[in-house]
Protein backbone atom coordinates (compact mmCIF):
# COMPACT_ATOMS: atom_id res chain seq x y z
CA UNK A 1 0.00 0.00 0.00
CA UNK A 2 1.57 3.42 -1.09
CA UNK A 3 -0.99 5.58 1.36
CA UNK A 4 -2.80 4.89 4.56
CA UNK A 5 -6.11 6.51 6.02
CA UNK A 6 -4.35 9.13 7.80
CA UNK A 7 -3.03 10.48 4.34
CA UNK A 8 -6.62 10.15 3.26
CA UNK A 9 -7.47 12.11 6.28
CA UNK A 10 -5.10 14.98 5.18
CA UNK A 11 -7.08 15.13 1.61
CA UNK A 12 -10.85 14.52 2.44
CA UNK A 13 -12.62 15.89 5.77
CA UNK A 14 -13.18 13.08 8.42
CA UNK A 15 -17.07 13.45 7.65
CA UNK A 16 -16.95 12.68 4.27
CA UNK A 17 -14.90 9.57 4.95
CA UNK A 18 -17.56 8.41 6.96
CA UNK A 19 -20.11 9.13 4.70
CA UNK A 20 -18.31 7.50 1.92
CA UNK A 21 -17.16 4.56 3.81
CA UNK A 22 -19.78 3.63 5.75
CA UNK A 23 -23.26 1.88 4.16
CA UNK A 24 -25.12 2.26 7.53
CA UNK A 25 -28.21 4.35 8.06
CA UNK A 26 -27.21 6.70 9.18
CA UNK A 27 -22.68 6.76 8.90
CA UNK A 28 -21.45 6.21 12.21
CA UNK A 29 -17.61 5.73 11.49
CA UNK A 30 -14.94 5.21 9.11
CA UNK A 31 -14.70 1.22 7.54
CA UNK A 32 -11.31 0.16 7.50
CA UNK A 33 -12.17 -2.52 5.15
CA UNK A 34 -13.54 0.18 2.02
CA UNK A 35 -10.88 2.84 3.14
CA UNK A 36 -7.83 -0.84 2.32
CA UNK A 37 -10.07 -1.39 -0.58
CA UNK A 38 -9.76 1.89 -2.49
CA UNK A 39 -5.79 2.07 -1.00
CA UNK A 40 -5.09 -1.44 -2.72
CA UNK A 41 -7.00 -0.57 -6.13
CA UNK A 42 -5.03 2.41 -6.48
CA UNK A 43 -1.83 0.78 -5.77
CA UNK A 44 -2.86 -1.63 -8.32
CA UNK A 45 -3.64 0.88 -10.59
CA UNK A 46 -0.14 2.78 -9.96
CA UNK A 47 2.11 -0.74 -10.28
CA UNK A 48 0.27 -1.22 -13.70
CA UNK A 49 1.86 2.08 -14.93
CA UNK A 50 5.26 1.08 -13.25
CA UNK A 51 5.90 -2.14 -13.95
CA UNK A 52 8.94 -2.79 -16.25
CA UNK A 53 10.19 0.61 -15.02
CA UNK A 54 10.66 -0.15 -11.18
CA UNK A 55 10.83 -2.26 -9.06
CA UNK A 56 7.81 -3.06 -7.47
CA UNK A 57 6.60 -2.46 -4.53
CA UNK A 58 8.69 0.77 -4.41
CA UNK A 59 10.13 1.17 -1.00
CA UNK A 60 10.76 3.45 0.50
CA UNK A 61 8.19 4.88 -1.28
CA UNK A 62 8.52 8.21 -2.76
CA UNK A 63 6.30 11.20 -1.75
CA UNK A 64 5.16 11.83 -5.39
CA UNK A 65 3.39 8.38 -5.53
CA UNK A 66 1.71 8.80 -2.06
CA UNK A 67 0.29 11.67 -3.20
CA UNK A 68 -1.15 10.26 -6.30
CA UNK A 69 -1.85 7.20 -4.13
CA UNK A 70 -4.15 9.48 -1.89
CA UNK A 71 -5.62 11.10 -4.89
CA UNK A 72 -6.51 8.06 -6.81
CA UNK A 73 -8.05 6.37 -3.26
CA UNK A 74 -10.37 9.32 -2.61
CA UNK A 75 -11.59 8.78 -6.43
CA UNK A 76 -12.22 5.63 -5.47
CA UNK A 77 -13.70 6.05 -2.28
CA UNK A 78 -16.44 8.28 -4.37
CA UNK A 79 -17.00 5.58 -7.55
CA UNK A 80 -18.08 3.26 -4.72
CA UNK A 81 -21.56 6.04 -4.24
CA UNK A 82 -23.48 5.19 -7.58
CA UNK A 83 -25.40 7.83 -7.41
CA UNK A 84 -22.63 10.16 -6.05
CA UNK A 85 -20.65 12.33 -8.48
CA UNK A 86 -17.18 13.17 -7.03
CA UNK A 87 -16.40 17.08 -6.69
CA UNK A 88 -14.78 18.62 -9.79
CA UNK A 89 -11.45 19.30 -7.42
CA UNK A 90 -11.36 15.30 -6.82
CA UNK A 91 -11.76 14.53 -10.73
CA UNK A 92 -9.65 17.29 -11.71
CA UNK A 93 -6.84 15.57 -9.64
CA UNK A 94 -7.47 12.15 -10.60
CA UNK A 95 -7.45 12.87 -13.89
CA UNK A 96 -3.79 14.85 -13.20
CA UNK A 97 -2.85 11.71 -11.52
CA UNK A 98 -3.11 9.62 -14.65
CA UNK A 99 -1.47 12.23 -16.55
CA UNK A 100 1.39 11.98 -13.93
CA UNK A 101 1.39 8.47 -13.93
CA UNK A 102 1.77 7.80 -17.78
CA UNK A 103 4.78 10.51 -17.96
CA UNK A 104 6.62 8.34 -15.25
CA UNK A 105 5.79 5.44 -17.34
CA UNK A 106 7.32 7.26 -20.37
CA UNK A 107 10.72 8.07 -18.56
CA UNK A 108 9.39 12.01 -18.56
CA UNK A 109 9.39 11.79 -15.01
CA UNK A 110 11.85 10.00 -12.72
CA UNK A 111 10.86 8.95 -9.02
CA UNK A 112 14.42 8.86 -8.00
CA UNK A 113 17.65 6.94 -9.40
CA UNK A 114 17.59 4.07 -6.74
CA UNK A 115 14.09 2.93 -7.69
CA UNK A 116 15.27 1.87 -11.51
CA UNK A 117 15.43 -1.32 -12.78
CA UNK A 118 17.73 -1.59 -15.74
CA UNK A 119 14.95 0.64 -17.39
CA UNK A 120 16.41 1.19 -21.20
CA UNK A 121 17.70 4.64 -22.22
CA UNK A 122 19.22 5.18 -25.84
CA UNK A 123 22.20 5.43 -26.40
CA UNK A 124 23.92 8.20 -28.52
CA UNK A 125 23.74 7.98 -31.86
CA UNK A 126 21.75 5.85 -34.50
CA UNK A 127 19.18 2.60 -34.34
CA UNK A 128 21.65 -0.70 -33.76
CA UNK A 129 20.62 -4.19 -35.24
CA UNK A 130 21.55 -7.45 -34.13
CA UNK A 131 20.61 -10.57 -35.80
CA UNK A 132 21.79 -14.08 -37.03
CA UNK A 133 24.17 -14.75 -40.18
CA UNK A 134 22.58 -15.05 -43.12
CA UNK A 135 21.60 -18.20 -44.28
CA UNK A 136 21.22 -16.98 -48.35
CA UNK A 137 24.03 -14.75 -49.35
CA UNK A 138 24.66 -13.52 -52.95
CA UNK A 139 27.86 -15.55 -53.46
CA UNK A 140 26.55 -18.95 -51.99
CA UNK A 141 22.96 -18.18 -54.88
CA UNK A 142 25.41 -16.93 -57.46
CA UNK A 143 25.37 -20.50 -59.30
CA UNK A 144 21.60 -21.48 -58.76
Amino acid sequence: MYCALTDLQAIVPNNDLVQLTDDAIPPAAIVQANVDRAIADAGELIDGYLRGRYSLPLNPVPGLIKTLAGDIAVYRLYARRVKLTPPEGVSERYRNSLKLLEQIQMGKVALGAEAVTGAVTPEAGGPQVSAPDRVFTRSGLRDY
